[in-house]
């Protein structure tokens, strides 16, 4: 379960850290003022495309939040960099990418036939 919460104290300390008011947050990421109050108070959550936006505001990664990705047990280490890599795409640009490794994925799928 998401500890909204934690998340919310977390996101406002960031947030505090760039001298930003919740108004000048919430206007650089085309929110509400409302909403971002009820996200850091751990009441309402940022959908994936809101919490993107902020890591390009506010210039977090997910280490921030207690996630460790350059230690994945489970990932090789090809898998890590094109991780690290994803995660740093501008939100811009995530449906170019998307695209991009869908049709390559479908190349690759023909190849091994």
């Amino acid at each position: 379960m998401i500890d909204t919460e934690t998340i919310g104290k977390i996101i406002k300390k960031l947030r505090v850290d760039k001298n930003l008011t919740q108004e000048a947050l919430a206007e650089k990421m085309d929110i509400s003022t409302n909403y971002l109050s009820k996200v850091e108070r751990g009441l309402s959550r940022l959908n994936i495309e809101a919490f993107l936006k902020m890591a390009e505001v506010l210039s977090f990664s997910l280490s921030d939040f207690g996630i460790e990705t350059k230690k994945t047990h489970s990932l090789n280490q090809d898998k890590q960099r094109l991780l690290e890599k994803i995660l740093a795409i501008p939100e811009k640009d995530a449906s170019m990418y998307l695209e991009t490794l869908d049709y390559i994925e479908s190349l690759i799928l023909k190849i091994r036939r």
